[in-house]
């Protein structure tokens, strides 16, 4: 399922408005088992939606507007980019679901999991 494919999905089947502006995508990582995802700084200046996939589902993160005070000391901020730099581990016997960059907060996302959606 594309990313296209799970936003149109999603909206239809919870009755809300993913975009693709305000809904990031990512697949576990090759080499590590973690989701990579750099998301601009501005973004979260609204609700942000991560989806994550695994082989078997899709878990929906929703972070609310304002659902931190200071991006800048939950996240570690790429300033080339102006992105939230993240790898939240994939690895459910070691920090699952939270941030584990290196120089990163350790933000743990555990709890804002909207939906698993399996397909």
């Amino acid at each position: 399922m594309t990313k296209k494919d799970l936003i149109a999905h999603i909206n239809f089947e919870y009755d809300t408005t993913l975009t693709n502006s305000n809904t990031s995508y990512s697949k576990i990582n090759k080499s590590k088992e973690v989701w990579w995802l750099n998301i601009k700084t501005h973004k979260f200046h609204d609700d942000v939606h991560l989806l994550l996939k695994t082989d078997q589902e899709f878990i929906w993160i929703f972070l609310a507007n304002k659902f931190t005070k200071d991006i800048n000391t939950s996240f570690k901020i790429r300033p080339d980019r102006n992105a939230v730099d993240l790898e939240i581990s994939a690895d459910k016997n070691y920090m699952y679901l939270q941030d584990v960059k290196s120089g990163g907060t350790g933000f743990d996302f555990n709890k804002f999991v909207k939906e698993i959606i399996k397909f």
